[in-house]
């Protein structure tokens, strides 16, 4: 492969095997590289490929430049890790990219004030998905290990559902197709509550329709198990939240007519979450 253009100290634009211009990241391949020099598969840990051929503007670019390295290269052994534990066949771009801006988006938070959600959610989560909360409590001391950062333990459920929504591409029952219709039906929805239009070019708006694919994934691989949110936090939500909740609604309630998959009240609680998170953003 030869190199072509910097990103950072550790990814960069290369010109692969097959004259295709894609991004390359290895600690340290960017530093004190010159355009056409060679860079040996070794030194590459992992490739991105873009979907369009204008990959200057493209939003995985968008993506992967407004992550730093070390939070690249921390999310890549965390990712490692996961897989290992969890045999899934590596995180692919959606997912590994997913967790990296959550990555970084918590890093940068830190030492703000957040939410911490309440024991007993932890608990649930703990006792539907055992393996991956350990992986998720590892991935937090990996963490602190390498950035000297203590994350709040609300963040050992966000990182539990990451790697749950890593391994729901190998069980979905659905084609692809069907799929991205009702997500786009979705979007409109959402997009008609508010009278606003989501920037699809966005890094948010990406964001947004990873965490909406995999929230439809769920409901159509119903956990036999319930599911439970301390009503109280939910009410909260309902209440500080009404408008972003009633939108959570309205889509809950159509993935019920089109699958006939019942939404319950924490998924629709995750979706007010990620709802709120992509119109603020927006405005």
């Amino acid at each position: 492969m030869k190199f072509q253009k910097k990103i950072n100290n550790s990814v960069a634009w290369v010109i692969n095997e097959e004259n295709e211009k894609v991004i390359a990241m290895g600690k340290g391949i960017s530093f004190g590289r010159k355009t056409g020099e060679e860079i040996s598969r070794e030194e590459i840990e992992r490739i991105f490929t873009p979907e369009t051929q204008q990959k200057e503007t493209n939003v995985l670019y968008q993506a992967i430049e407004n992550i730093s390295d070390d939070v690249l290269l921390l999310t890549e052994e965390i990712s490692e890790q996961a897989s290992k534990t969890l045999n899934i066949e590596g995180f692919d771009d959606s997912h590994y990219l997913a967790l990296a801006d959550h990555l970084n988006y918590a890093l940068k938070r830190s030492s703000q004030d957040t939410l911490d959600y309440p024991e007993n959610l932890r608990w649930e989560v703990k006792k539907l998905y055992p393996q991956e909360n350990e992986v998720a409590i590892d991935a937090l001391y990996t963490i602190e290990k390498k950035t000297g950062i203590r994350l709040p333990k609300s963040e050992q459920t966000f990182l539990t559902y990451h790697f749950v929504n890593a391994q729901y591409d190998a069980k979905a029952n659905i084609h692809s197709s069907q799929l991205a219709t009702l997500i786009n039906r979705a979007i409109e929805i959402i997009e008609y509550h508010y009278q606003m239009t989501l920037d699809q070019n966005s890094v948010n708006y990406i964001r947004f329709n990873t965490h909406l694919r995999y929230f439809i994934l769920r409901q159509l691989n119903q956990e036999k198990e319930p599911r439970t949110i301390d009503e109280q936090l939910i009410e909260v939500v309902k209440i500080n939240y009404r408008k972003v909740y009633q939108a959570a609604e309205k889509v809950g309630k159509m993935i019920e007519a089109k699958q006939g998959a019942e939404v319950n009240n924490d998924e629709l609680f995750y979706l007010t979450l990620h709802i709120n998170r992509v119109t603020e953003r927006q405005n």
